[in-house]
């Protein structure tokens, strides 16, 4: 074993050392396609290995190392087994490395250091010694252990100095006992007195960390949805424990990149500021929804969403608009009547989340999202035949994919699926409407080629099991793809006196390096890097790009034309006299400037990014704010904001279309009174608070309200009761 880990870690260093000494251009290796069920996105796949489970962590938990080359992930015996490697996908050479065996690999938060429970199969080891805390410096190579027995991880504090974690005291995941363990040699796992729970997700940029806490085995009653929490606050030394959000509020939740906002997902996109406990705002931040919500960039100004056979979605906070850049993930898998093969959507949960500057969304999948067919339901009005888009791809005669439901078919033509046989292993059966994704069944299988050498997954061998022959015992693991959502942001190039300034775009977490071009030409051999110059000996319009590690390269900056030589200096951040922004006051369509503004009795400001032109447009009465569009990259006004002797008095979100979404109102503190949510400009649901607690709710309780449970109706606090009044 010893050997074998050398041998490893070796290969990795050689892998990383010929890369840093001198930075190459584009990455290779990934399977690049267009995905078959729609979307905005080009697809790449990083691993494709049906037999085995890849998975690149729960969603609130980044699997993309802090300058964005790496993605790590864990291969496992189907369906969670016991026996996983610890792996690396290096997006600059296109090379998947086997790091060790183990779980959980987690990223620190600024620097390139990996952290997994290392397992020794040892049957002379201790349990508890049998999982070690492994640091790996990914850039040195060096491996330091830092402790033993912990049975999850979760992340570093937002200063890597502390990883934190849970043990496990009994079957019932919430009895994980936290524990942090600081990040040097010789260190040991410290118990978090009065802490348990699961997942252990600090904030990347302030000292607060939350967990997640069910309260899955305790009776629900009136009081349950108000006095206990599905999130915890604290800080880093394991103190000023507080509720991070109740379990009326309960959804998938992550921090934004920035650390600004506790996000809740579940539809709508909401989060609660990082510094304002429960009770306190929840506010919505999108015009859109999603299920699992993540980070998307470290800025704070992406988020992305998942299910799982539905939507992946990307939504811009800057001006709350939304978009699905993935029309499905189409990950799924099939229960019988006699067995649930699934148990739960964790194996087969999509989890995205986004890169560093939210040009890549990771994410999993079990179906063959490049070659498995697809089609669109395009007219049902038979028992015994649908009619789609096209069959191609698709057997002559087999078994479609309908979401939780198996439908064989006896033939195909080329736009219809006929001799259908419903619910074939007596699951689903739900109906068929018009623009449902198909997929194959057989495509979701692991082929009978690919199962040669294969023993049954460990989780059906037992004895007993009734469904060892069932194909539903061979449906496929998991996969990991990226999604490339947008380009990096392009650099700019500035004159200063005699020399010129290349300065980074916004988002530069992941560029190696940049390109130089000269009328129109790429005048440099290798990419530069921060600390470098260069010579511009000739006249000519010159532009930069900005190359990342995945090899992703921007669109080139504006040109900036020289009749003279000078030197090119490339900056690591933007010089604190340049902006991206500037503002622009307007007086009955004229420019003025801000004190002339002041002075009219109506004056507009807009806010103009170099690149993206106008962002946001504030309306003024003799200097008092009041009314605030933020407008999307199409100029469209989706946040709406409206002000009261200058203070906040209502939010509106608009969809694409200009139809309401959304309604919160504030009161003159700032708490949010009122918040409503419609389907089609009428109202979904309603809820009123009193200083940030839940007074009353009217409508349907479902995730999309953040979350009565008990149905269509009115709930009313009482006391500290929640109850249902009709």
């Amino acid at each position: 074993m010893a050997l074998s880990l050398r041998r490893r870690f070796m290969r990795l260093f050689l892998i990383t050392a010929c890369v840093v000494s001198g930075i190459a251009g584009s990455a290779i290796g990934q399977d690049r396609f267009q995905p078959r069920q729609g979307g905005s996105t080009e697809l790449w796949r990083i691993t494709n290995n049906p037999a085995k489970r890849d998975w690149a962590n729960y969603h609130n938990a980044q699997c993309f190392s802090p300058d964005g080359r790496f993605v790590c992930f864990a291969r496992s015996e189907p369906y969670g087994g016991s026996a996983s490697e610890v792996h690396l996908f290096d997006l600059h050479l296109g090379r998947d490395i086997e790091i060790d065996l183990g779980t959980g690999p987690r990223w620190a938060n600024k620097h390139n250091w990996l952290f997994y429970i290392r397992h020794n199969r040892d049957p002379d080891v201790s349990k508890d010694q049998a999982r070690e805390i492994i640091w790996l410096d990914v850039a040195s190579q060096r491996k330091t252990s830092l402790g033993f027995g912990l049975t999850q991880l979760g992340g570093t504090d937002c200063d890597d100095r502390w990883l934190f974690g849970g043990w496990q005291l009994s079957g019932r995941r919430q009895d994980s006992q936290g524990y942090r363990v600081a990040i040097q040699a010789g260190a040991e796992p410290e118990m978090l007195e009065g802490l348990k729970g699961i997942q252990w997700v600090p904030n990347p940029t302030h000292p607060t960390i939350f967990v997640r806490f069910d309260h899955y085995y305790e009776p629900m009653d009136d009081e349950y949805y108000l006095t206990k929490a599905t999130r915890y606050w604290f800080n880093p030394d394991g103190r000023d424990i507080r509720v991070g959000s109740p379990q009326i509020q309960r959804c998938h939740q992550s921090w934004s990149g920035d650390g600004t906002y506790h996000l809740h997902g579940g539809t709508p996109m909401a989060g609660r500021r990082w510094d304002e406990p429960f009770p306190s705002n929840l506010h919505f931040l999108s015009a859109i929804g999603c299920g699992d919500i993540s980070p998307c960039g470290r800025s704070g100004r992406w988020v992305c969403g998942s299910g799982n056979y539905h939507a992946l979605q990307m939504a811009d906070l800057r001006c709350g608009d939304g978009w699905d850049f993935l029309e499905a993930g189409l990950s799924l898998i099939h229960d019988s009547d006699r067995y649930e093969y699934a148990a739960s959507s964790a194996l087969h949960d999509c989890d995205a989340k986004g890169s560093p500057d939210g040009t890549k969304v990771a994410f999993v999948s079990n179906y063959d999202l490049k070659d498995g067919p697809v089609a669109r339901v395009t007219k049902v009005g038979w028992d015994d035949r649908i009619e789609v888009d096209t069959t191609e791809g698709f057997p002559s005669s087999g078994r479609l994919s309908l979401q939780d439901e198996v439908i064989a078919y006896e033939s195909k033509t080329a736009t219809s699926f006929e001799g259908l046989r419903r619910r074939l292993y007596r699951r689903g059966g739900g109906s068929l409407r018009a623009d449902r994704l198909l997929t194959s069944f057989e495509s979701r299988c692991i082929s009978e080629d690919q199962r040669v050498g294969l023993d049954l997954p460990s989780r059906f061998a037992r004895t007993g099991f009734a469904d060892k022959d069932s194909p539903l015992v061979w449906q496929r693991r998991t996969d990991i793809y990226l999604a490339i959502v947008r380009q990096p942001d392009r650099p700019h190039l500035r004159a200063l006196g005699s020399g010129v300034e290349l300065i980074p775009g916004e988002n530069h977490w992941e560029t190696a390096g940049y390109r130089i071009f000269r009328d129109g030409e790429v005048i440099t051999r290798e990419l530069l890097v921060p600390g470098n110059t260069l010579a511009l000996a000739e006249p000519g319009e010159y532009r930069a790009s900005a190359v990342e590690w995945s090899g992703l390269e921007s669109n080139k900056s504006d040109p900036l034309r020289l009749e003279k030589t000078a030197t090119l200096e490339i900056l690591s951040t933007k010089p604190r006299d340049f902006s991206w922004t500037a503002e622009r006051w307007m007086v009955e369509g004229n420019d003025t400037s801000a004190d002339g503004a002041g002075r009219a009795s109506e004056a507009v400001r807009e806010t103009v990014h170099r690149i993206e032109g106008v962002t946001d447009r504030t309306w003024y009465q003799t200097g008092r704010m009041v009314r605030r569009h933020d407008l999307n990259a199409d100029g469209q006004p989706i946040r709406h904001l409206f002000y009261e002797d200058g203070v906040l008095a209502r939010r509106e979100y608009h969809d694409r279309k200009g139809t309401i979404v959304s309604t919160e109102t504030f009161d003159p503190d700032g708490f949010i009174t009122e918040a409503v949510r419609y389907d089609d400009s009428r109202e979904r649901f309603h809820w009123w608070y009193d200083r940030g607690m839940p007074v009353k709710f009217t409508g349907r309780g479902d995730r999309s309200s953040n979350s009565v449970p008990k149905g269509q109706g009115t709930y009313v606090k009482q006391g500290g009761a929640w109850l249902k009044v009709k």
